[in-house]
Order: structure tokens, then sequence, then C-alpha cells
């Protein structure tokens, strides 16, 4: 028997209509004021800025506010029809930031699928145009990127907020935020990341301290000693691919990160599992960083340790790609063990610091090893070797993690770490300074440009303004393909495995015949496989740094040519390239001993060797390389963000001031404003000096 239909209009009021009666009357009315909207955007299209405009205007100024009136009149309507049935407008649900991030991500698929590899499918695309087409996909996908950087800034705190609260930290930001506020006022969005980058550099306060030695030299015994702790595991070798940062917390905590990108908080007691060699061996877990909160006062001030694994032979073959495996950090300290002096891998690491441009100490660890006279002696050779070496002269400060001796690590912070921090701390402030000056000189150049804009009518353009144009667009192409070359390249290293085993058999063939040895050891083979996988990877990264740097000397000689002094320091870019992760194989290969085929052709003895490797690591190695792919990927889409934004920021200021220049932007102008902008940027110091005598009087 079939359900009985219940009755919808029992325990209504008089006139009201049921729940799906009263809903599409609320649908109904939504649409109509969508439909009014869109009625607008057409009255208003003769206002629009967009190119590409859709409507012939032909309604009068008179027209267009009679049929707005008619439109409140019907949006007054629709209200009162909705309060017939007691009913109110349904409350906004969706965040504006949220419908502007969507559409924004539409966009992003529109700007993709302009890439020669989409564009090929509508026919053979001129091999001339696809430098330039790469070029403006890179432009605007840069656009974009930092409309959604400024929107996700916003969901926070936005840019001027940050400022604000600087200042009550005593920086002195006061031309960085009059800045902002004019570049918000006249529209001048292409400096806005820019600022974003300054107000970063002086919100971060951190000092990153790198410790640097060979395997036991004690580093991990010497930071818990200094921090009063025992969270660093010691006793046990540390894996090359696992640095460990140590900053301030309220209270213990440590976070892995991983390299498909994964972060997770883990207990302190669990680190020996992700960072030593004897409990994670070759990074099977595939840990990219850890770090430790510690609440220890001397990292208090903004000081961060970094526990670095040891170079080992990366820093006596040195060479412009090993300097990317070096971390960021601002200050280094290289711990010698007192019982062994330096080696070739301690001046190799000293020599990669100092081309690298980062500042070093020397410590001589386990001090407590010698006596007081045999320390001063072995604190002299040192010095001395450092000063035939490198032509450096340095100071050694010996120290030692025992308690009984704390005075040397006590005297070494308070004599050399804490002043070097705080001379650190002043000169970042200013460089940024100097930063904001040149982008203070940036944002007047454009509202000059703005204001006489009509007088110049694009006479005083720079020789060859398009060719300019051009070679910005092709430099943004090719620094943004980067991401997607590299990321290629570092996926496929899994399949790589039988060509390292090829390179190791070979070398292995010619040292053996070069020694007269018939045997090589599991070490040897293990260094020479790391070898063939490292000089695969510094091939991409030698390239990347060639990519880098001829965007780099474009932008200085656009800007050269422009007579502008904004250019993007070498350092910068020295910066951006390091922290990358080292691989490693997670069991030696078994020793190979070829005994009487030694007397037999190369051919039969490499065939020995290559099939004696395959079957001891064939294996694992090709699972270790798809792990060492996946992180490298990690680290290149950190990497190629920092490089695209740094390129992007620049390039995207000095294609608006051509445009500006020739007439083709049309940012709408208030004069008598602009004016008052102009005077308050050009008259900063002069102001802030009165300003202060005033206050002073």
């Amino acid at each position: 028997m079939p359900e009985p239909v219940p009755d919808l209009t029992m325990n209504r009021h008089p006139g009201e209509l049921n729940d799906p009666q009263q809903r599409h009357l609320r649908v109904t009315c939504q649409y109509i004021d969508k439909l009014l909207s869109d009625v607008e955007q057409v009255l208003h299209a003769a206002t629009s800025p967009s190119p590409f405009p859709r409507y012939v205007v032909d309604v009068t100024p008179a027209q267009t506010r009679a049929i707005e009136d008619h439109i409140r009149r019907l949006r007054s309507q629709l209200l009162r029809t909705l309060a017939w049935q007691h009913m109110e407008p349904s409350p906004p649900e969706i965040p504006a930031t949220r419908a502007v991030m969507t559409d924004l991500a539409f966009v992003d698929i529109a700007i993709e699928e302009l890439k020669p590899s989409y564009m090929r499918g509508y026919g053979a695309v001129p091999e001339d145009a696809v430098s330039e087409l790469n070029g403006v996909v890179h432009e605007l996908r840069s656009l974009v990127a930092g409309m959604e950087r400024y929107v996700r800034q916003e969901l926070g705190a936005n840019l001027e907020a940050r400022l604000r609260k600087l200042e009550e930290t005593g920086c002195d930001v006061d031309l960085l935020r009059l800045t902002e506020q004019i570049v918000t006022r006249q529209g001048l969005v292409e400096f806005r990341s820019r600022i974003d980058s300054l107000a970063s550099r002086l919100e971060d306060n951190d000092l990153e301290v790198a410790l640097f030695g060979r395997v036991s030299s004690g580093k991990s015994s010497l930071l818990n000693a200094l921090l009063g702790t025992d969270v660093l595991p010691v006793g046990i070798n540390p894996i090359t691919a696992v640095p460990t940062k140590l900053r301030y917390g309220t209270s213990l905590r440590a976070t892995a990160t991983y390299g498909d990108g994964r972060s997770e908080i883990v207990k302190v007691e669990d680190l020996p599992g992700l960072v030593t060699e004897q409990e994670n061996p070759g990074n099977l877990r595939n840990v990219v960083r850890v770090a430790v909160e510690v609440p220890s006062p001397r990292l208090r001030h903004g000081i961060v340790l970094v526990d670095t694994p040891g170079l080992g032979s990366l820093a006596r073959r040195g060479g412009a790609e090993t300097l990317a495996y070096l971390p960021t950090c601002d200050l280094a300290l290289l711990l010698i063990d007192a019982g062994a002096t330096l080696n070739d891998e301690d001046i190799g690491t000293l020599r990669l610091l100092y081309e690298a441009g980062i500042p070093a100490i020397v410590l001589l660890s386990k001090a407590d090893l010698l006596a007081q006279g045999d320390l001063r002696q072995v604190v002299g050779y040192i010095q001395k070797q450092l000063q035939h070496e490198l032509g450096l002269e340095m100071n050694v400060h010996p120290v030692s993690s025992l308690s009984s001796r704390s005075i040397l690590l006590d005297d070494f912070f308070e004599r050399e770490l804490l002043p070097r921090f705080d001379q650190a701390r002043s000169l970042r402030n200013g460089s940024v300074a100097r930063k904001i000056g040149t982008l203070r000189d940036s944002v007047i150049a454009a509202l000059e440009t703005n204001l006489d804009r009509k007088k110049r009518g694009g006479h005083n353009l720079p020789t060859d303004a398009q060719g300019l144009e051009e070679r910005l667009r092709q430099v943004t192409g090719e620094v943004g393909e980067q991401r997607t070359t590299l990321n290629y390249a570092f996926l496929k290293l899994g399949e790589t495995p039988e060509a390292i085993l090829d390179k190791t058999a070979d070398t292995a063939l010619r040292w053996m015949r070069a020694h007269s040895k018939a045997r090589v050891t599991s070490f040897q083979l293990s260094e020479w496989i790391h070898d063939a996988v490292r000089q695969d990877v510094e091939r991409l990264i030698e390239s990347t740094h060639s990519v880098s740097q001829r965007a780099i000397d474009t932008l200085q000689n656009v800007a050269q040519q422009m007579g502008r002094n904004d250019v993007p320091a070498p350092e910068e870019l020295a910066s951006l390239l390091r922290d990358m992760p080292r691989f490693e194989l997670a069991a030696l290969p078994e020793e190979i001993n070829t005994g009487h085929s030694m007397f037999m052709g190369d051919g039969v003895v490499r065939s020995k060797i290559r099939r004696r490797l395959r079957q001891s690591v064939g294996e694992l190695l090709k699972q270790e390389l798809h792990r060492y792919g996946h992180a490298l990927c990690q680290w290149n889409r950190q990497c190629a963000s920092k490089m695209e934004f740094l390129i992007g920021s620049y390039a995207d200021a000095y294609r608006v001031q051509l445009h500006r220049i020739s007439g083709i932007s049309k940012d709408a102008i208030d004069a008598p404003q602009l004016e008052d902008d102009l005077a308050r940027l050009k008259n900063w110091g002069v102001d802030k000096i009165s300003n202060e005598m005033r206050t002073q009087g």
C-alpha cells in the first residue's frame, strides 16, 4: 500500500507558502538580483578599464541614472516580496577571499594552457616564438601569484599592520611604511612584493649559526653542553641528509619535515630514529630536516643553532656547485678535534664557507684532552696552517663539552658569539635600510612618470624599449621553466641506477689498473657511487645556476639602460640555491676481488665488477634514487619559488615603468594627491629631521 503524501499546507499561517515554494521564491529573487548586477556591469562598461570591452555603450549618462533608479526600486520590491512571506535575504556564506582565490585558480589554469606544449595542439609553434610564449605565461603567472600572496596576506595580518607592529618593536620602518601607504594609494602594485620581502627581512631577527666538523668531532655533545640539554643524540654518527635546527621555545618540541613536503611533530626521544645512521640508515625515512624548540636562555634572543652533518669528500672537491650543499646560515663554527688537528676536509670546509661569503669561527673541541702548554702549541699550529693554506688570520677558541671545563664554552659564547650576533643583526638592518632607500627612489621615479607622462608622450623612452621588454619576457620565461625542467630531471633519477653502476664500474676498473690491485673495498665503492650520483645532480645545479646568473645579468643591464638603481644584488642569488639534500646509500656494497680475472681484458674485468655491484646494491640503489629524486623536487619547489619571486619582482617593476613612459599604462591619475605623495617621499629625510627637532624642543 503506497505511503500517504504529506500535507505541506498543515500548520501554515494564512497566505503562507509551503517550504519548497518559499525556497523557489528565495532562489528566484536571488537570480533576479544577479541579473540586475549584470545590467549594472553593462551600464558601467564605458568606465571599465578592461582591454576587452563586450558592449557598445549606447545609453547616455541621464539614461544610466534612470535605469539605476529602476534597479533600486526593483531591489526594494524584492525585499518586500520576501517580507510578505516573513522571510529575509540569506546572509552571505562565501568569503570574498575564497571567491577571489577560486577565480585566480581558474585564471592560472587558463594561463597554463598558453604554454607551447598546449598550443601545439592547434598547430606547430614557431621555434622563434617558444621562449617569448613561455615568457608571456610566466609574466602572467607572476602577476597572479602576486595577487594570491596579497589575498592570503589579507586573511591574516596585512602589510600595513605588519609594518605597524614592526614599529612597536623599535624598528625604524617609517620610510617603508610611508612607501607602502603611497604604493597602495597610487595603485603601484608592482612594488608590493618588494615591500613584503623587506618587511619579512625585518621580522626575521634570528641569527643562524651552523656547526660543521668531521664525524666524531663532538658537534652534538658541544651543542648539548652549550644549551644545557641532552636533546641531541651523541655517540653515533649523524647521517648527512638530516640537519637539525635548534631554536628557542617555551617547551621542548621537535618537528620533522620529509621529502614529500609533509611535516609532523615528533617526540624528542624519537629523534635518534630520524637523524642517526644507526636507526635511519641511508635516510630510508626520507627526512629533509628536523627543527627542535629548546627553552634555553642562550637561544632566547634569536640565535638558531644548526647541527650539520660533515661535508666529507665534498669539502675536498670544492667547486661552485658544491656550495649548494651548504646550509643557509649567517655564521659558521668549524669544530676541529683537539686530538686530530687540521686535515684536507677541514681546510676544504673553510674554503667553501669563504667562497659562499659565510663568516667562520674555528673551535678546538675536546680541549680537556690537552694540557695547557700543549693546548697553546696546538692552537698556534692551527693558526699557522690557516694562514698558509687559506691566507686567513683566524682566532682558534678551545672549548669542551665537559661540565668541569664549562668556563671555556661560557667564555666563547659571551666574548665571541654574542658580539657577532649583535654585529650581524646590525649589518642586516643596515642592508635593509639601504634597500628601502633604493625602493623609495624607484617609487619616486614611478610617481614622476605618472605625473608627466602626458607631457612626455613616449618621447623619453629608453633606446629600443620594445627590445628591453622582450628581454624581460624571455628571462622571466627561462627562469619560470627551470622548475619544470629540474623536477622532470630529478624524478628521472630513479631510472638511472644502471648508468650509475656503469660509471662506478668504470671508476673501479681505472683505479685497479692504475694501482695494480685486484681488490676494492666497500668504502671505495660507496664513495664512487655517491660521486656518480652527485656529478649527475651537480650538472643540473650548474645549469640552474647559469640560468639564474643570466637572469640577474639581464635585469642589471635593463636597469642600467633605464637609468634605474634598483637591481638584485649577486648575494641574493647565492643564498637561494642552498640547503640541497645529499644522496645517501643505506648500506655499503660488498667489496670486490677480481682475483686472476685481472690478467684478462678490461671488458671481462669490468663485466665482473658490474655484475657484483648489481647483485650487491642494484635494487637498493634504485629505491634510494627514487627517494632522493623526490627530496630534490621538494627542495627545487622552494628554490624555484624564491627565484621566480626575486626575478619577477624586479622584471615587473621595470616592465610597468616602460609601459607608463610609453603611455601604454592607463592608470587613473589624481594629480593633486600624486603631487602630495611625491613631495612627501622626496622630502622624507628633511621632514623627519624637522619633526625630531620639534619633539626634542
